[in-house]
């Protein structure tokens, strides 16, 4: 993971990639906490985090609450399809303040080949996929009567209602 800050006036920039769990989640706190002392409004760019664990989201739900408690503006920019998957799923996309997303993978932007597709299934040997030549004679009425299954109510019989089942 690499963390990057910038400043541009009374906004502050958070830029973080790759990676962060348990480990580097200690350390965008420290940031987090280091840019709500000298300015205004923080973002923190996560178009490049392929990677977040329930820690990093509690490091950013934490700077949000902090920069909040100390009547400062927390968004999150560029959030790639990985992380807004981890936020959407834990019911978070309504409790940050997300000014945009990336719509893309953050593989997408990296230099590693893309994950390569599952090849489409075949059609096993044994099994013929080419439609028939042959045309199957058509049924006469009489021949479906026979063949295909019917229900039909006896109103012919009178009082009783009985039902008839053919074969």
């Amino acid at each position: 993971m690499s963390i990057e800050q910038k400043i541009n006036g009374n906004v502050g920039i958070l830029f973080l990639s790759d990676e962060i769990d348990l480990d580097k989640s200690p350390q965008v706190r420290e940031n987090i906490k280091d840019l709500i002392d000298k300015v205004k409004t923080i973002e923190v760019q996560l178009s490049k985090v392929k990677y977040i664990d329930s820690s990093g989201i509690a490091a950013l739900v934490e700077g949000m609450q902090l920069s909040k408690s100390n009547s400062k503006d927390f968004f999150l920019t560029d959030v790639s399809n990985e992380v807004m998957k981890v936020i959407q799923l834990a019911h978070l996309d309504k409790f940050f303040k997300i000014k945009s997303q990336t719509g893309k993978d953050a593989l997408e932007g990296s230099s590693d080949p893309a994950p390569t597709p599952d090849p489409e299934p075949q059609a096993s040997e044994n099994v013929d996929l080419a439609p028939s030549e042959e045309k199957q004679p058509e049924q006469t009425s009489q021949d479906k009567e026979e063949t295909q299954p019917s229900i039909r109510r006896d109103d012919e019989g009178g009082e009783d209602d009985k039902i008839k089942f053919k074969r």
